[in-house]
């Protein structure tokens, strides 16, 4: 016994879809991601009814004379059946339902919101909730008897409930494929129970059927094929429960023998067939259908052998060998000619009655077309043994990551009536189709930038990219742009055909360009008022487009996609006049995932986000991408998804539109944008030190507001963390890492007030090194920004630059440290807090002249101090040498950094005059006391 394989037939759109056989065995009645119910009467029925439901329908289910569906409203509509108008609402959802099932007592839905809701059939009205599942719902089912519902998450989890004791947790086995979402599931387990009596529950996982004892849930056996090369994706029973069918991710069907544990032979797949997301029985348990993630439909039926048919064991059919005839005395003469005695010729050759010389029917075939001769070695007649047996390999096909077409950041998918062609920190662009009549609606964040607008789409536009200066339109296959500058008198309104039948791919206007990628691989740009400035070629197909200001950045397929994940590349352009500056990007999109949003930050910093929710930023000066947000851990239900529509690096947030269990928001009711905070995947983000960690990473990478404020206190915070916890190394190493003089005194200054001399001291012997290393950076800035204006988009500055000003920053501190103006001036503090000052017999030295004579000074010294003290310091460093001991003092490195050691110094030497006073940079404000 063999299955073998009908045809692929085109049923809907490319994603998830399911199908059913009706009871009666008379239809099959598929649905999918493009809203539509279709009922086939076989494979081979070019004419099935259509019905469109709404705007997707995940999962069906045939109930007597109802068929039961559910809808984009997250809801689960009864139809009648077969007229399928519309017969009520059994349960509502707060997301869309993922799996449905019927039975004779119950009606069971799982959600996308983790819930399960089981409907009693005999009232309709009592409803059982079903909690305890962290993920979305992949697949349940009911026993045959209705006591027992079996369900698998997206956590990974497999549950079995009693509902006869009011939905009672009995078991729980984990370990399971997890999913985050519906949509990007691929193993959906799909839990099924024995049809007859129910004393055994399958379920899918890795390249196993496991099945369970349903009385005691333990593993009985499991099942397996070799043949397969894919993972088992879903399974089901025929409806005797002789038959066990699952398919796979290669789209493969393996069906078991589930009496005798074991697999049946049926016919690979072609390359066209996907992975297998439904299975269905037909009545007679004859024939089986199912559906691939690229909406194909296909079936398997039961047969005997046939042209391509692989036979089961024993089994054979008869070959018609056309005109080649079997002649005995023909083979003996050849038998004869060879060299071979009569015996040894015939031997294991010669017919019997149940079967044919396979040897002579070879010499036979070769002889007829001129084949090999009677001396012909014994390599060749085995080859063509095998040849004839038909034991070659076949080629193995690697299945590659699919490539993702064009898309418009901020757009929803176009096969919906209502969606949004863009939405972004400007505005957003609406599209309303009623039948062949639509309407554009265009509405602004700001309403000082530009009045609502409301458009007829007589060209039935479905691109479109929203600025403060333009609405630039398009549409899918079109040669031609329409452009309605916003902020322009008199015409505002200009279009262009493209030449060839070029077409649009993707679009995009900022405030100073249009950029416009076309079939041809050729990327257009224009101004606002429709001036054409550049045609660029792009080096591969064009995956988004996105733009600020004068740059715009084309994303792009570099190569084709691996068995894990699309190989990206990106050209950043800028225009200055008209000149034009390139830099090519590599793309570091995560493996398995997807692009989802293309822009900048409001500081024109690039920025992607992927399927899972991790957006990137890449930072102009150190040209490396950056993890920014994990948008998803920032979610309280995995089957939630955030829209993103803009990146501000001043404000650290994320403005995004929560979409519950869906990956783009409705239109109507519109939903409410959110702020998310940024935050790196940084290690341990739950501990003190982690968060601080983010804050410095972020303020050095990022263009935030008061960089250089930010990094001083973050640096400072866990500067003391590091003292409070007995690492004073840590300490250190954070100090000579960050390389600020200003924040080595403040950590001077509290490693001094926490009693940790030794640290302070060590600290203090750094400032040289710092000193040092600062000017060396701002060096390199220098000539990094020079270079990159000349050879690459022009980058704004976005970390903090320590140090002074240029008049005192570019000095390198010699071996004998000289004075800054601040150190000096806290040096002068500590002094003449340990130096009183009395004016009278004690004795005075101002600018090396004795004034010990005159009780007080007089009013032209006074005057000539004053005026002193309005001159500007022409060698700020350059200290009075009038006292040697002053000018051993401030020759020493430890006394310019640390103001204590400066104090201790400084009383010794007050000590060593007799209460003298010394007076020399401070000289003016004691004359002024």
């Amino acid at each position: 016994m063999a299955y073998e394989r009908s045809s692929l037939r085109y049923a809907h759109t490319n994603g998830f879809t399911s199908l059913i056989f009706t009871e009666d065995g008379e239809f099959i009645i598929t649905c999918g991601s493009d809203g539509d119910i279709r009922m086939w009467r076989g494979i081979d029925d070019d004419d099935p009814s259509s019905t469109c439901l709404g705007e997707f329908v995940v999962c069906i289910a045939h109930s007597k004379k109802r068929l039961l569906a559910s809808t984009d409203r997250n809801t689960v509509q009864a139809y009648t059946y077969p007229e399928l108008e519309n017969d009520g609402t059994l349960m509502r959802f707060t997301a869309p339902v993922t799996c449905l099932r019927a039975h004779e007592k119950y009606l069971a839905a799982g959600s996308d919101d983790t819930n399960i809701k089981v409907l009693k059939s005999d009232d309709g009205k009592s409803e059982l909730h079903l909690q305890g599942h962290s993920g979305p719902l992949l697949g349940l089912d009911i026993c045959h008897e209705g006591e027992f519902l079996a369900s698998i998450g997206g956590d990974g989890q497999l549950k079995i409930w009693n509902l006869e004791q009011g939905g009672l947790e009995v078991k729980n086995i984990s370990g399971l494929p997890k999913a985050n979402s519906f949509e990007t599931a691929e193993q959906f387990g799909t839990p099924c129970f024995e049809p007859q009596r129910s004393k055994s529950l399958a379920y899918v996982h890795g390249k196993e059927v496991f099945v369970l004892n349903t009385d005691t849930w333990e593993v009985k056996f499991t099942l397996s094929d070799e043949r397969i090369k894919g993972e088992y994706t879903c399974c089901n029973f025929s409806k005797d429960g002789q038959y066990l069918a699952a398919g796979t991710t290669k789209g493969e069907v393996s069906v078991f023998d589930f009496l005798r544990k074991q697999p049946l032979k049926t016919e690979p797949p072609t390359s066209e067939c996907q992975s297998i997301t439904c299975i269905s029985w037909n009545a007679a348990g004859t024939e089986l259908a199912f559906c691939d993630n690229t909406g194909q439909l296909g079936t398997l039926f039961r047969t005997k052998g046939g042209n391509g048919a692989i036979f089961a064991d024993g089994e054979a059919e008869e070959v018609d060998f056309g005109d080649i005839e079997f002649n005995n005395d023909e083979n003996d003469d050849m038998a004869s000619g060879s060299g071979l005695g009569a015996g040894e010729g015939n031997d294991g050759d010669d017919d019997d009655d149940d079967g044919i010389s396979i040897e002579r029917l070879k010499n036979q075939v070769m002889r007829k077309a001129g084949g090999y001769a009677d001396d012909q070695d014994e390599n060749t007649r085995h080859s063509l043994t095998k040849s004839v047996n038909g034991d070659i390999e076949p080629q193995i096909l690697v299945k590659t990551f699919k490539q993702q077409p064009a898309f418009q950041p901020g757009a929803t998918p176009t096969h919906l009536e209502h969606r949004y062609l863009a939405w972004n920190e400007v505005g957003i662009v609406t599209a309303h189709t009623e039948g062949t009549d639509g309407s554009l609606d265009v509405e602004f964040h700001d309403a000082s930038v530009h009045h609502s607008l409301h458009i007829p789409n007589y060209s039935n536009h479905n691109i479109a990219s929203l600025s403060t200066s333009v609405l630039a339109l398009s549409a899918e296959n079109s040669t031609k742009l329409v452009c309605i500058a916003l902020a322009a008198s008199g015409n505002k309104e200009w279009s262009v055909t493209f030449p060839d039948c070029e077409s649009t791919e993707a679009l995009i206007a900022t405030n100073k360009l249009v950029g416009v990628a076309t079939s041809m691989q050729f990327l257009r740009l224009f101004t606002v008022m429709g001036t054409q400035r550049e045609i660029i070629s792009i080096p591969g197909p064009v995956v988004a487009l996105a733009g600020h200001e004068d740059r715009i950045l084309v994303l792009y397929h570099s190569a084709p996609p691996g068995t894990m994940q699309q190989h990206l590349s990106a050209m950043l352009i800028q225009t200055a006049g008209m000149q034009l500056r390139t830099q090519h990007l590599a793309v570091p999109l995560t493996p398995e995932r997807r692009l989802t949003w293309l822009g900048f930050s409001d500081c024109g910093s690039p920025v992607f986000a992927d399927s899972m929710g991790l957006l990137q930023l890449y930072s102009l000066k150190s040209q490396c991408w950056y993890p920014i947000c994990d948008t998803l851990k920032q979610s309280q239900s995995v089957s939630n998804y955030y829209f993103v529509i803009a990146v501000s690096e001043r404000s650290q947030i994320i403005q995004a539109v929560l979409c519950r269990g869906s990956s783009y928001p409705m239109t109507n009711p519109r939903p409410m944008t959110q702020e998310l905070t940024m935050q790196l995947p940084i290690c341990d983000v739950e501990v003190e030190k982690s968060e601080l960690e983010d804050t410095l990473v972020r303020a050095s990478i990022m263009s935030i507001e008061n960089p250089e404020k930010t990094i001083k206190e973050t640096a400072i915070k866990l500067f003391a963390l590091a003292c409070r916890t007995e690492v004073e190394m840590r300490a250190k190493e954070l100090i000579e890492t960050i390389a600020c003089p200003d924040l080595l005194l403040l950590a001077v200054k509290y490693a001094t007030k926490l009693g940790r001399i030794h640290l302070s001291d060590r600290l203090s012997e750094l400032m040289p090194q710092i000193e040092e290393q600062s000017q060396r950076e701002r060096q390199e800035l220098h000539e990094f920004q020079q270079n990159h204006v000349t050879l690459s988009p022009v980058v704004r500055s976005q970390s903090p630059s320590f140090g002074n000003s240029s008049t005192s920053g570019n000095r390198i501190a010699p071996k004998a440290m000289e004075l800054t103006h601040a150190r000096r001036a806290s040096l002068k503090r500590f002094a003449m807090s340990n130096s009183p000052v009395t004016f009278g017999k004690k004795s005075a030295v101002i600018n090396g002249t004795d004034h010990s004579a005159s009780p007080t000074l007089t009013a032209t010294n006074t005057e000539s101090i004053e005026s002193q003290e309005n001159m500007p310091d022409k060698n700020p460093e350059k200290l009075d040498t009038s006292n040697d001991e002053l000018k051993e003092v401030t020759r020493t490195p430890l006394n310019a950094v640390n103001p204590f050691a400066a104090k201790r110094k400084h009383s010794e030497i007050d000590a060593a005059n007799k209460g003298g006073v010394l007076i020399n940079g401070g000289k003016l404000k004691i004359a002024k006391k």
